[in-house]
């Protein structure tokens, strides 16, 4: 049987599916002495020279459909350097601009071998119609490394950046129920595969808007002074945050806000290097909301002002330092963080009304800076 796969036994005819023939009878010669052998051998070689038959048949019935439809636009070819798909879900908040905005991150993924700038992103409603358009700066400031938040100006080869999308539609404006893209974009023609690339312009993703209205709710810090610090909507440390889960990239702090306190237009005395410096060290923290408190943290230790991180995180349960977790609605929590320890007033279970003390504002969690912020998500 070895000779069989040697060059000097084998006839190689011009057309692939009569080697395979020629393949087989020739097989069938020097197996003589094993007719039984030579004869299933035989029929399986020529099933498969039929089934080979049959693919080139079906691939040239495929490769004319191929070409007659490409003959109506050439140029039209749907071969893309990126890949876009809605990152987040899409909410809309009213604002103290008196604008609506509607907040989602669009995730950007490069499939291409070098880099690719964005041109501009515009948003359109169902219509096609231009709602709003990110280029230039604001493109770069919007265009971001998905954990260290960084602003690029392009997309490095095989990678991902987000694309914040903040929508700002006048006054009480109809919140549109679905969202489209059209994505402009280019790269280096002097790449190897630039040539494989058809289309440097996308159209999509379509994005659907939770129409749920806001809901409004109270100041969780009485008395003057507040300033809401790194809130909505703009690029910053809260919109920004972005959590690899599983199979999704969460961003749980959207609408979370940092409370700052002036005071006598300064944010602290002395040298602001202990909590005491700051006049809202110590403030009583407040239900924003009706609601009932799912979970609690009273027991970690506030850090001091300082831009490094603080030592007692060692887990991703402690970020938020000494918490009170309520829910306002089905499926809409309120997260009060960084509360002294030992002053959490109120345990799972508990029912809250607007104006509830929950405890006192103090400095433990995740605190990069001398800011001492309260926040709610």
């Amino acid at each position: 049987m070895d000779e069989v796969f040697t060059s000097s036994t084998l006839n190689y005819p011009e057309k692939l599916p009569g080697a395979i023939i020629a393949y087989s009878e020739n097989l069938l010669n020097v197996s003589e002495k094993d007719d039984r052998l030579a004869r299933a051998i035989n029929m399986r070689l020529h099933q498969s020279a039929k089934r080979f038959c049959e693919l080139i048949v079906l691939s040239a019935l495929v490769l004319t459909g191929v070409v007659s439809a490409a003959e109506v636009d050439l140029h039209n070819i749907p071969t893309t350097a990126l890949m876009i798909k809605q990152l987040s879900p899409a909410y809309f908040i009213d604002g103290d601009d008196g604008n609506r905005h509607i907040e989602y991150d669009l995730l950007v993924t490069s499939v291409f071998s070098a880099a690719v700038t964005l041109r501009f992103v515009d948003v359109t409603d169902e219509n096609g119609k231009t709602l709003m358009r990110l280029e230039g700066d604001q493109l770069v400031q919007a265009t971001q490394t998905l954990q260290d938040q960084k602003p690029v100006k392009s997309i490095p080869a095989s990678s991902a950046v987000a694309v914040e999308v903040d929508l700002i539609l006048p006054g009480k404006a109809a919140v549109p129920a679905r969202l489209s893209h059209r994505i402009a974009y280019d790269f280096s023609m002097s790449d190897t595969f630039a040539t494989g690339i058809g289309k440097k312009q996308i159209e999509g993703p379509v994005v659907t808007v939770n129409q749920t209205q806001p809901i409004v709710i109270a100041s969780p810090l009485a008395g003057t002074g507040w300033v809401a610090f790194n809130g909505c909507c703009s690029p910053n440390g809260h919109r920004n945050a972005r959590t690899a889960a599983t199979d999704r990239i969460a961003t749980p702090e959207t609408f979370a806000i940092d409370w700052l306190r002036v005071d006598e237009g300064k944010l602290c005395k002395n040298d602001g290097t202990r909590n005491e410096d700051y006049s809202c060290f110590g403030v009583a923290i407040r239900s924003v909301s009706d609601g009932e408190v799912i979970g609690v943290r009273n027991d970690m230790p506030d850090g001091t002002p300082s831009s490094k991180q603080s030592p007692y995180i060692k887990t991703p349960f402690d970020y938020a330092g000494n918490f009170v977790y309520v829910r306002i609605r089905p499926d809409v929590y309120a997260l009060y963080a960084h509360f002294q320890p030992g002053t959490v007033t109120v345990k799972p279970g508990d029912k809250v009304k607007p104006g509830t003390v929950l405890g006192k504002l103090g400095n433990s969690g995740n605190l990069l800076s001398t800011n001492l912020p309260s926040r709610e998500h």
